[in-house]
């Protein structure tokens, strides 16, 4: 009868029975010997609870494998590693038919699984190989899609080590890739962009790099990586096989935006390749910054444009004319803004925005457009009984008011230029001595008025010194009392006697005073009052 052991390694070539508290077999009377395989499995698990990780493998005890039916056979092989499992091993989809294929990887071909097809192969020993996409999508395209399978495949391949993952900042090799690789916009000759190189070449450094497997001419897969941040972007070609290789590298996938890429010049512009993980880039000078800018990050023909925004509008455009303002500056506006949004000044000869003061000078059979603060220097007035600004040359001044007029609002009197409202009423004009009696008048009224004036204010200067004086003496005589009332009088009589004589006698009124007071009293006054007499 079979019977099952535990063996750990003893050295690199040697493997020896343990016993069930884990020391070499035989030691006293511990267990070491179990009488079914699934009895030494249970044990082997128990044991790798105390010693995780420990190499543990379940053999046959003194007997050849051929004395034990198929299924042990089969068991015994992966305990004793002459098989190894599948990466979908533990898969519960896969665990439910374990036991009827043994599914392994194939020792014979490489990149394959060989499997036990049925219970008569089984007895003679004879196992099917198989690829590992066949053999899913054969038994187990009931739980798995063709994405499913497909990643499946890609685990194997990467745990058979068929691919080793290759990043690269050469831009030679970088080229290579995508000219020979998986399709793609950029997976074209140099010949083929606009560009003076091929675009992808700005990859070669300095934040980013390609990562890809297979041969550098005919690649199977390819990703722009972030190898300082472990960052990765759309992959291209075997996507799961890639991906898992990134994935073990410590790679995660994200976008480029802060990375520096090459900055080649091509002429007013810059060799830019389509970028998937990216916004578009800014120039500092050394390098392109992706994300950083408005450097266009979507053309397919290899070239990027210095963009140029309209100042007005914000918007991208080409400069197409100049704009001033009334501080002096100027700046290009695009074609859009500068024909709508601009008014030509006929007196500079230049445009400005129409956000500034404009004004309509009115000439005659015509009219000009300028700004209101060249309005002087261009010879412009203003009307005000038309509300127009005209040119001066077609306008004069009333010579009553002094205000300007349109020539043609103004009559001539006797020499003189006058408004409406000027105009003497009518009267005959024959009498010589009546010329111009109307200016005469108004000037003489202005002159009398004047003369009032300087008067009034004679008058009030000199009631404000009368004022004065008057305040100045109350104070002085107010501090003499107070001196007084402090200072007792020996000669004066004792009781009220003195005071009720005082009462009696009138106030005395300072001559100074009365003079004082006449002079406040215009002359004119005085002489109204005399002829009224």
């Amino acid at each position: 009868m079979a019977q099952f052991q535990i063996l750990f390694p003893y050295s690199a070539t040697e493997w020896r029975p343990m016993t069930i508290e884990f020391v070499w077999a035989p030691c006293g009377d511990q267990q070491y010997l179990w009488s079914s395989f699934e009895e030494a499995e249970v044990a082997r698990q128990r044991l790798l609870t105390r010693v995780p990780g420990a190499a543990l493998r379940i053999a046959l005890a003194g007997t050849d494998i051929g004395d034990v039916d198929w299924p042990i056979r089969e068991k015994l092989r992966f305990a004793d590693g002459t098989y190894s499992p599948t990466p979908w091993h533990d898969e519960p989809w896969y665990q439910a038919r374990h036991d009827e294929h043994f599914c392994h990887i194939s020792k014979e071909q490489a990149g394959k699984v060989a499997f036990t097809e049925n219970a008569a192969k089984g007895q003679v020993d004879r196992q099917l190989v198989m690829s590992p996409g066949r053999y899913l999508n054969r038994f187990f395209s009931e739980h798995l899609d063709n994405s499913a399978i497909e990643g499946w495949c890609a685990r194997l391949s990467v745990l058979l080590q068929e691919d080793a993952l290759k990043i690269t900042q050469d831009a030679d090799e970088i080229e290579d890739v995508y000219v020979g690789g998986p399709g793609s916009c950029m997976a074209h000759e140099a010949c083929d962009f606009d560009s003076s190189c091929h675009p992808t070449r700005v990859y070669a450094g300095p934040d980013t790099a390609l990562a890809y497997i297979g041969p550098r001419e005919d690649a199977k897969a390819r990703s722009v990586v972030w190898p300082s941040r472990k960052i990765y972007t759309t992959i291209y070609g075997d996507v799961s096989r890639l991906r898992l290789l990134l994935e073990e590298a410590g790679y995660i996938e994200g976008g480029l935006n802060g990375a520096r890429i090459r900055r080649i010049e091509d002429g007013d512009g810059f060799v830019v390749p389509y970028i998937d993980a990216g916004d578009d880039l800014g120039d500092d000078g050394q390098y392109l910054v992706i994300g950083r800018g408005s450097i266009s990050s979507e053309n397919t023909n290899g070239l990027a444009h210095r963009p140029w925004y309209c100042p007005r509008c914000d918007e991208d455009a080409s400069p197409y004319g100049m704009v001033h303002s009334v501080d002096g500056s100027s700046e290009e506006w695009c074609y859009s803004c500068y024909h709508n949004h601009t008014t030509f000044c006929d007196h500079n000869g230049h445009r400005y925005s129409d956000d500034e003061n404009f004004i309509t000078v009115y000439i005659e059979h015509g009219s000009h457009t300028i700004l209101e603060e060249d309005a002087a220097d261009f010879g412009a007035v203003y009307l005000e009984d038309r509300g127009e600004w005209w040119a001066s040359s077609c306008c004069r001044q009333c010579d009553a008011s002094g205000e300007w007029f349109h020539a043609e609002d103004l009559t001539e009197y006797h020499g003189e230029w006058l408004s409406e409202g000027h105009l003497p009423e009518p009267f005959d004009d024959d009498d010589v001595s009546l010329v111009n009696a109307h200016v005469r008048a108004y000037r003489q009224f202005l002159d009398e008025m004047a003369a009032i004036h300087a008067d009034v204010a004679r008058w009030q200067a000199a009631g404000e010194r009368a004022r004065d004086e008057r305040l100045e003496r109350e104070r002085d005589e107010t501090e003499r009392l107070r001196i007084e009332e402090l200072r007792p009088d020996v000669h004066a009589p004792h009781g009220d006697a003195r005071s009720q004589d005082n009462c009696h006698e009138p106030a005395h009124i300072s001559e100074e005073f009365l003079a004082t007071t006449a002079m406040t009293v215009p002359a004119s006054a005085a002489t109204s009052s005399h002829a009224g007499g």
